[in-house]
């Protein structure tokens, strides 16, 4: 399946002074799912959303996807409403949670997406075979969507959100009960999806992959934003370190000498390690090669 660029607008959200609350029932007060917030995402951007459980990152995901009206505020995505026909087309929403229509096979829950998005049957099947196969849901057959697997439902809910090529893909923990193999199919998916103009705002608690991934990071609290910026802005300190390559355990020996002659601390001189993800990354390339 090919990936087309196309010329988009510079910005994909725009939300100003969005707050959403919720009435409380009864003798319940009411809940301010999100206080009032700015937000600005530019085209092609995979931006992460964090915080805590509760702290209104589905309700945000909700309101861009057009399924939950702001209490007050303005919001557009791609210049438009959210719940807009125009934005509809154009935006796709990966909802956490089991699938609807649970006796339908993979096949048959794409067709039928491809069906709500106006598809002609031909080319609806040939986005549905790649991104089955992209997505390692082909063995699955002609299985019952309710029999998958976490793991397996997640990766069909990312297929149905790519089905209609969409220039916004809003996601609601895209890598949850995934293994390490499923999460690096996904992240590369979304690199090129970017890569192609398509802007992604994805909420996780996977807090590595956020690292790996995304060009910049909006953290809720309590629905407020309690920070925002690339990882570079967000992270840095004021110590400085040096990284050194290539140097004997004498020479090494010799340059702690000298750092602390200079008034420094050397913290510990250690041999560099990878992360888990670069490890299956390594396996998974050498079964490739064995097969």
């Amino acid at each position: 399946m090919q990936v087309y660029h196309r010329a988009r607008m510079t910005t994909a959200i725009s939300v100003k002074q969005l707050a959403v609350t919720f009435g409380g029932r009864g003798n319940q007060a009411a809940v301010a799912a999100l206080l009032p917030l700015d937000l600005d995402v530019p085209t092609g951007r995979i931006v992460g959303l964090l915080g805590p459980n509760g702290s209104g990152k589905t309700t945000l995901l909700r309101v861009l996807a057009g399924l939950q009206r702001p209490t007050a505020g303005a919001v557009t995505v791609l210049g438009d409403e959210p719940d807009s026909a125009a934005a509809q087309r154009r935006v796709a929403f990966q909802p956490e949670g089991a699938l609807p229509l649970g006796v339908l096979s993979a096949p048959e829950f794409l067709a039928y997406i491809g069906a709500e998005l106006g598809l002609p049957n031909p080319e609806s099947d040939a986005r549905a075979a790649h991104w089955l196969d992209r997505l390692d849901l082909r063995h699955a057959g002609r299985r019952w969507v309710r029999t998958f697997s976490t793991g397996m439902q997640k990766r069909l809910a990312l297929a149905a959100a790519l089905l209609g090529d969409p220039e916004l893909l809003l996601l609601d923990e895209p890598t949850a009960g995934l293994d390490p193999f499923g999460s690096e199919v996904v992240t590369t998916i979304l690199r090129e999806r970017a890569a192609a103009g398509t802007t992604v705002l994805m909420a996780s608690h996977h807090l590595l992959e956020v690292e790996e991934i995304c060009d910049e990071v909006l953290v809720l609290q309590n629905g407020a934003v309690r920070a925002r910026g690339t990882l570079s802005e967000l992270l840095a300190t004021d110590s400085h370190a040096m990284v050194v390559r290539g140097l004997d355990a004498t020479a090494m020996a010799g340059l702690a000498d000298d750092a602390r002659a200079r008034g420094g601390e050397v913290v510990r001189i250690e041999r560099p390690r990878e992360h888990l993800f670069a490890l299956f990354r390594r396996l998974a390339a050498r079964g490739r090669e064995g097969s």
